[in-house]
């Protein structure tokens, strides 16, 4: 991974009320859905656009309120049709908030990842998706947490557990077997990752 000032993003913390967290996740998700959908990965978000979807517009909203975000920025000014481009998003909180019915409570104080998504199309977003994990495992470190974990999708049309591999290189290890969320048969994969605090 390049050292941090010689990569071509830079990572801030936003307050969840700032407006470009909303705006960043709905148009990346978007890019996400065009992309997978393109490859024959439908199962993984579905195949529409989020942002003409309120209803899970509204429990995106009540998600950031809970979490700490994270937005990635070029270094150098890129313009995209909605703007200047944010090319990632990270969003982590104390504990898991989407699907507590589902995904069981850590046994030690964690940060969660709810959500990491990263441009598919900016070659400047490229290690982006590590970036964002060092930085929550910078800020763990800080605070004395030993633990982060989040939950990946873990089907695919073609057999694939790409995401669950993505994150093993990343040093998380699965935790537990697959998770049902749906009764579309989403299968996801919860992922733990330590924290080496002595090093905070």
């Amino acid at each position: 991974m390049p050292l941090a000032q010689d990569r071509p993003y830079q990572i801030r913390t936003a307050a969840s009320s700032d407006v470009l967290v909303l705006a960043t996740f709905l148009n990346l998700f978007d890019e996400s859905v065009v992309w997978l959908t393109s490859r024959g990965l439908s199962t993984q978000w579905g195949s529409k656009p989020l942002k003409n979807d309120p209803v899970h517009i509204k429990k995106v909203e009540k998600i950031i309120e809970q979490c700490t975000a994270l937005l990635a920025t070029p270094v150098k000014t890129e313009i995209s049709s909605s703007g200047p481009a944010i090319l990632g998003i990270c969003l982590f909180s104390s504990s898991h908030r989407s699907h507590p019915e589902v995904i069981p409570p850590a046994s030690e104080p964690e940060f969660y990842i709810q959500l990491l998504l990263t441009s598919r199309f900016s070659p400047s977003a490229k290690g982006l998706g590590s970036a964002f994990v060092t930085e929550v495992d910078r800020m763990a470190r800080e605070t004395g947490i030993g633990l982060i974990r989040l939950d990946c999708y873990a089907g695919g049309e073609k057999g694939e557990e790409g995401l669950v591999r993505v994150y093993e290189r990343m040093g998380f290890q699965k935790a537990g077997g697959l998770l049902n969320y749906y009764e579309s048969g989403w299968l996801g994969q919860v992922m733990e990752r330590r924290v080496d605090v002595r090093r905070g």
